[in-house]
């Protein structure tokens, strides 16, 4: 359509075109979440025959399964790290708790592209297998350790005062006290979940740039926020 178009259609023509632009305009957006992982691409950049990288990685999906175990580890590593540095300096459980949450948020601001690959959309056509679950349950486990220490030393707070479990939600919970999460109440695996999705809520909030103008001192904020989600799911202050 014409600029001339435009005009003679009149108010009504220019909010259609307008709309059909934006339309068209979200649809490219999509090209945003493909990864391109061509192996002949990579090779040429590091200067190797293509059929040589395929002893390593025998198609694109390998390669990125590679990539994803590596993020979710070194995030991981990250996290333990925070922790074992915290229970050396005699910290207590929240304190353990923040340094853990800390961890996976001084590594996501190191290393934005990793953490989007693990924690931003998910590539499309992509379906990740077994050994990356585990790999990325190993942040959780750091986080539930410390539950865990605080219920043997008889330090876990239940909370009453939340809203009771629906027949859905229990079903969530005794899956992953069945699993994942053993050995701890309910109440405390519900909120659990509700603060592993704040936790990456906050760091991606920080990471895709969004904390500017929100909180003036991001440290701070964080620090903050995990100690929140440490006392909201039961540890003592």
């Amino acid at each position: 359509m014409t600029q001339r178009n435009v005009r003679a259609d009149g108010a009504g023509g220019q909010d259609a075109l307008v709309r059909r632009a934006k339309e068209e305009a979200v649809l490219r957006l999509a090209g945003r979440r493909n990864v391109d992982l061509d192996l002949g691409a990579v090779a040429d950049a590091l200067g190797v025959e293509p059929v040589r990288l395929r002893e390593y990685f025998p198609d694109e999906e390998a390669l990125l399964t590679a990539l994803i175990l590596d993020a979710y580890n070194a995030m991981s590593d990250s996290a333990e790290a925070g922790a074992a540095r915290a229970g050396a300096a005699g910290a207590g459980l929240l304190e353990r708790w923040v340094a853990v949450c800390a961890g996976v948020r001084s590594w996501a601001l190191a290393h934005p592209d990793e953490y989007a690959l693990i924690w931003g959309q998910p590539v499309p056509g992509y379906s990740a297998p077994p050994e990356t679950m585990a790999a990325g349950a190993r942040t959780v486990l750091a986080l539930v350790a410390i539950l865990r220490d605080a219920r043997k030393e008889d330090r876990l707070v239940e909370h009453a005062d939340g809203p009771p479990l629906s027949e859905g939600m229990l079903r969530t919970t005794e899956n992953l006290a069945a699993g994942l999460l053993e050995g701890l109440p309910h109440s405390t695996i519900a909120r659990m979940l509700v603060i592993w999705t704040q936790l990456h809520g906050m760091v991606g909030f920080e990471v895709y740039g969004h904390i500017a103008g929100v909180a003036a001192a991001p440290a701070a904020f964080f620090e903050h926020a995990a100690a929140s989600m440490g006392e909201f799911v039961g540890l003592p202050r």
